[in-house]
């Protein structure tokens, strides 16, 4: 008999759950259902998430909705990858969706590295990834790439490549590296004439990638510099 009991408390706050979940969709969406990216989610979704110890998987969703937001353009459906600079007004919301993400997994290093390196390298918003690496050291006092990340792009801000150049050379090592400071450095070596080192990078891209759009890119730099034909 307690264990009816015991197992009935736990089954009515979950059928409890399940009942408004799918009351809120059907009052909110109409079918078929939008994609994740188009929808905002609300504090209730997070308050659940964390009360059943999900924060984990609640910041996996925050983050497909991320990459799936950064991977469309804005006003088209298509999805690319901003292998070059890209205007500073697009993506206005990359900033605070990347802030969602940590918010909810404060461990997750990536997060903070992608938004970082995307902010600065493809938007020139350099005070936000500013912002958003300060939010992962204060997290993560002991992941000192963060500081590797903001030295570079402090350096970017103010033109100094030759003092950006090896602190990528140094963040390029581990592969948790983002792509898009692997590009930026290949690009920055292309333009200082340094071909044998940008070429070195778009080989290592074209081998690792598992982006069909990246791999491309880096076929066409190759093929370019008269590797590929």
């Amino acid at each position: 008999m307690r264990k009816s009991i015991s197992l009935l408390i736990l089954i009515l706050p979950l059928l409890g759950l399940s009942i408004f979940t799918q009351y809120q969709v059907e009052r909110r969406f109409e079918f078929p259902l939008p994609l994740i990216v188009e929808i905002k989610p609300s504090s209730f979704i997070y308050f659940w998430g964390s009360l059943l110890g999900l924060r984990r998987v609640s910041s996996d969703l925050a983050w497909i909705r991320l990459l799936q937001y950064y991977g469309t353009s804005e006003g088209e459906e298509e999805h690319v990858h901003h292998l070059h600079h890209c205007e500073r007004g697009e993506y206005e919301d990359l900033l605070p969706m990347c802030q969602e993400v940590v918010r909810l997994d404060p461990y997750f290093h990536y997060a903070y590295l992608f938004g970082g390196g995307c902010l600065a390298f493809n938007h020139e918003r350099y005070d936000e990834a500013i912002e958003l690496l300060q939010q992962g050291i204060k997290n993560n006092p002991k992941f000192w790439r963060f500081r590797l990340y903001i030295a570079a792009i402090v350096y970017t801000k103010t033109k100094e490549y030759d003092k950006v150049v090896p602190l990528l050379e140094e963040a390029i090592k581990y592969r948790d590296c983002p792509e898009v400071v692997k590009i930026f450095l290949a690009n920055i070596y292309k333009v200082k004439g340094e071909f044998e080192k940008a070429i070195a990078i778009w080989e290592h891209i074209l081998a690792t990638s598992r982006d069909e759009q990246v791999r491309s890119a880096a076929e066409s730099h190759l093929k370019e510099m008269g590797i590929l034909r």
